[in-house]
């Protein structure tokens, strides 16, 4: 991309975030607390989405936060924060910032007529109305064919299969869960209880599967502390 051309879309950038506020939590906002598992460094973080839901109109904030270590020491870091606004089942706009362990990742996306156009360091790009974030923060997330990465702003088409239930364990707790595969440049995998909750999913970081498990779901007693987050990324020893 010529220079020019990159100054101006981080411009562009900069000052859709300069304006950007996060969204105040209410007591009545859902609260799912994930811990996220590494096959190799075991927990290395937490991952949290805050739904608020009045009617047809969803707003989804998600916290992230990821370090990995070796001896002691952070080998990789990674902090980001989210929003996602829905109207009607639809995805009406979406804000992301990533810390790439030093690297700065900004993503917006709003709805437009028949699309959802989303702007990005790799550029600006139109996606068909049907995308949706790689957050799978409910069941109709999975209700599409094409996804838009939530750390990048890649849209990228998927084939999601509902494989039915089945009996699966996470930390050593054994539940009846229903799985879904999310197969695209990667696999993924989503699990939901029997009340349609995101129990656990998984996704394929550098070859290594990465595990996000629900340790605590709760109505929001309070206003939660609107911490940056992290986003993972785990690197293979």
């Amino acid at each position: 991309m010529p220079r020019r051309v990159q100054i101006s879309v981080f411009a562009l950038l900069a000052a859709f975030f300069g304006a950007a506020e996060a969204r105040t939590a209410c007591a009545s906002d859902q609260v799912y607390l994930y811990q996220v598992e590494h096959p190799t460094y075991g927990n290395i973080g937490t991952y949290r989405n805050i739904v608020a839901q009045s009617g047809e109109s969803v707003d989804v904030e998600t916290q992230l936060h990821v370090t990995v270590k070796m001896l002691g020491i952070a080998l990789f870091r990674q902090d980001a924060s989210r929003l996602e606004h829905w109207e009607n089942g639809r995805l009406v706009s979406f804000k992301g910032d990533t810390d790439d362990n030093g690297k700065k990742i900004l993503i917006d996306g709003k709805a437009q007529d028949d699309a959802f156009v989303i702007l990005s360091p790799l550029g600006t790009f139109s996606a068909p109305a049907r995308v949706h974030p790689s957050n799978p923060w409910a069941r109709q997330v999975l209700n599409t064919d094409v996804m838009m990465s939530t750390k990048t702003g890649r849209v990228l088409n998927v084939r999601v299969t509902d494989t039915g239930d089945a009996d699966f364990t996470f930390d050593g707790q054994t539940m009846k869960l229903h799985q879904f595969f999310i197969d695209g440049e990667k696999h993924q995998v989503v699990w939901l209880d029997r009340n349609g909750t995101v129990a656990a999913f998984q996704t394929e970081e550098d070859g290594s599967r990465i595990t996000f498990v629900l340790q605590r779901e709760a109505t929001a007693a309070a206003p939660p502390a609107l911490t940056p987050v992290t986003l993972l990324q785990a690197n293979n020893p």
